[in-house]
């Protein structure tokens, strides 16, 4: 694994809003609000670098110690995947990224850490902005 910001279960770290509250004040004021939390709390520098102690949900990511427990790098590399701690929901789907972790997982094991590298960001945007296309997956919004 070459890039820290690439979490165990798939996600990377430098679309969360806690990675990117180390740069924005103003997104680090608002989830200060909003979890009740300090300032300097709501800074996260990325999963494997805090060893899966998310600032917002108060203890170590059981995902995060899953893959530790097992000693895989990624969740894509245990027997048991893809597991219900990877399962999608459509609570909170418009605003966090969970739903997509098995496509970023499985496009990772099977394209290579440089591919996943380059196109993740595509993949989110076409998450959160995109136009879905039933038969084709999602587009660019017009």
């Amino acid at each position: 694994m070459d890039n820290p910001l690439e979490a165990p279960c798939g996600l990377h770290c430098g679309v969360c809003f806690l990675y990117r509250a180390g740069s924005d004040e103003a997104l680090r004021a608002m989830i200060s609000e909003k979890f009740n939390l300090p300032m300097e709390k709501v800074v996260c520098p990325g999963c494997r670098a805090v060893s899966g102690f998310c600032p917002v949900i108060n203890e170590q990511c059981a995902t995060y110690l899953c893959a530790k427990d097992k000693s895989v790098a990624f969740c894509s590399e245990c027997r048991e995947f893809p597991c219900r701690k990877l399962m999608p929901c459509a609570d909170q789907a418009s605003a966090l990224p969970q739903n997509i972790k098995i496509f970023s997982l499985t496009m990772r094991k099977n394209r290579g850490a440089g591919e996943w590298e380059r196109s993740i960001m595509d993949v989110y945007n076409l998450y959160f902005k995109g136009k879905m296309i039933i038969g084709r997956g999602p587009v660019p919004k017009d």
